[in-house]
């Protein structure tokens, strides 16, 4: 038989989309996709600026008192501090801190929930709604402390990436697994140390005992677990995984 008799055959057909895992992106890709992250990071440098603006004017202490949560100031009418307390920090190295530990734990989570405005919405409820659990949680536990800082709402990042399976794939840890075990585990010890350092350095800097909130770090961190499975997965490149 020719070669002309020959049954054309079709061209193959191309390769699946391929999944773009975090790890194996580029900065610039991962930070384009992780926009939120960036606003929200700018937004506690804003507020922190303001801080540090305002403190020669003697404006500081009455930002924190507007601004800072206490159970009581919210009792008497002061209903917007749950959340304008997350964006207040106690210094220097309390906003390097959480600012580092975002910059860690947003990003992935960040392109897990979509790179486009709605993915943004869903982002920040996610970091609201822990910051809100882990105020919630501490007002109840310290009637009487001023909270202040961004660490609850982060701690929510942390309880929602302890349940993603590797990077770049939409599949969850089952609450109760080991994986998720090992990575609450680390949570508890990294607040046993950073309480301990926390109020050692306080002592040590003739600053008085300083306490860190793990009530709210909890609160925020277990919201976290349960969030992330009720949230849309919507990693832009899915539609062409699943041929829509």
């Amino acid at each position: 038989m020719s070669i002309d008799d020959q049954v054309p055959t079709e061209p193959p057909e191309p390769p699946p989309a391929r999944r773009e895992e975090i790890f194996g992106q580029g900065p610039a890709v991962i930070w384009f996709e992780a926009w939120p992250v960036l606003v929200t990071l700018g937004l506690i440098w804003i507020v922190f600026a303001a801080q540090l603006a305002s403190a020669p004017l003697g404006l500081e202490e009455r930002m924190l008192s507007y601004g800072a949560f206490h159970p009581g100031n919210f009792r008497d009418g002061l209903w917007w501090t749950p959340l304008t307390s997350m964006f207040l920090h106690a210094g220097w190295l309390h906003v390097v801190m959480n600012s580092a530990a975002l910059v860690a734990l947003g990003p992935g989570i960040a392109q897990r929930l979509g790179r486009d405005a709605f993915g943004g919405l869903l982002f920040g409820g996610l970091y609201v709604g822990c910051g809100l659990a882990g105020v919630a949680l501490a007002g109840l536990m310290m009637p009487d402390a001023w909270l202040l800082g961004a660490s609850g709402a982060i701690c929510g990042l942390w309880g929602a990436g302890a349940r993603l399976v590797g990077p770049g794939r939409e599949e969850l840890h089952p609450i109760f697994s080991k994986a998720v075990g090992r990575s609450a585990l680390s949570f508890l010890v990294m607040n046993l140390v950073v309480v301990v350092a926390a109020g050692a350095y306080g002592l040590a800097s003739q600053q008085g005992l300083i306490l860190v909130s793990w009530q709210a770090h909890l609160g925020g961190f277990v919201l976290g677990l349960l969030l992330v499975g009720v949230l849309p997965v919507r990693f832009h490149w899915l539609k062409g995984l699943r041929g829509a």
